[in-house]
């Protein structure tokens, strides 16, 4: 048997024999996906920098608060360094919460873990074409999907 067949109405991938047209589907999918990981590391890595983590010093009505690695390192790199002629930038801090600042450094070290987010669904989308279109090459005319976003 090849890798991809047809057998009694179902078929036989990459060693999997009896897939249903979903279960195709999903397997494509999964190895599409397999194939992009190392490309995540990066994503991993800027989505995890950004994560408050850190313990910031005590400051009145701020107990127990915390800092992202990203946001330290960046203020550390980016010391004393403003935005010109008093302009704040607003960024978000948590969950629905944000703030003005005119540190390059803090807006740096809050935007990273969006730009993790940011690659993490180009990857999902670029899988998820990759996948559409192997199905419906694999797939009967009657399973192929006719249409999608992706």
């Amino acid at each position: 048997m090849d890798t991809v067949e047809e057998l009694g109405g179902t078929y036989f991938y990459h060693g999997n024999a009896n897939v249903s047209p979903q279960e195709l589907f999903l397997l494509i999918f999964v190895e599409g996906l397999a194939n992009h990981l190392g490309v995540t590391v990066e994503t991993a890595a800027t989505i995890l920098a950004g994560q408050p983590i850190l313990p910031k010093r005590k400051v009145l009505g701020a107990s127990g608060s915390r800092t992202s690695i990203a946001s330290r390192v960046a203020r550390r790199i980016l010391k004393g360094v403003r935005f010109p002629e008093g302009v704040r930038v607003e960024t978000i801090i948590g969950m629905g919460r944000s703030r003005q600042t005119n540190n390059v450094g803090a807006v740096v070290g809050r935007a990273v873990p969006f730009v993790g987010y940011a690659q993490a669904v180009i990857i999902f989308a670029l899988v998820a074409k990759e996948t559409r279109n192997k199905y419906n090459l694999i797939a009967r005319p009657k399973d192929r999907i006719a249409w999608t976003y992706f």
